[in-house]
């Protein structure tokens, strides 16, 4: 038995529920602020329509923060 998630009024939560019981107003101006546009098609199942978002949205590259040590400051070419 599926116990909705307690919210505070105003909140979202994550249940595939809440996103099912959103006007479809309200749905597609949250899609439109995501996205920058309207969705194209209205799928039967909103959590459809946000997996396929997920799924097609690119994977951001991993680039590893430069330590400030090197080289940079004093001390810089101290051997380690």
């Amino acid at each position: 038995m599926a116990i909705p998630a307690q919210t505070l009024p105003g909140c979202s939560t994550s249940s595939a529920g809440a996103v099912a019981d959103l006007p479809t107003a309200v749905f597609v101006e949250r899609w439109r602020l995501i996205t920058g546009e309207p969705p194209a098609i209205l799928l039967n199942s909103r959590t459809a329509m946000l997996a396929l978002l997920v799924e097609s949205t690119p994977v951001a590259p991993l680039e590893p923060p430069v330590p400030t040590w090197d080289g940079c400051g004093r001390g810089g070419d101290t051997p380690r």
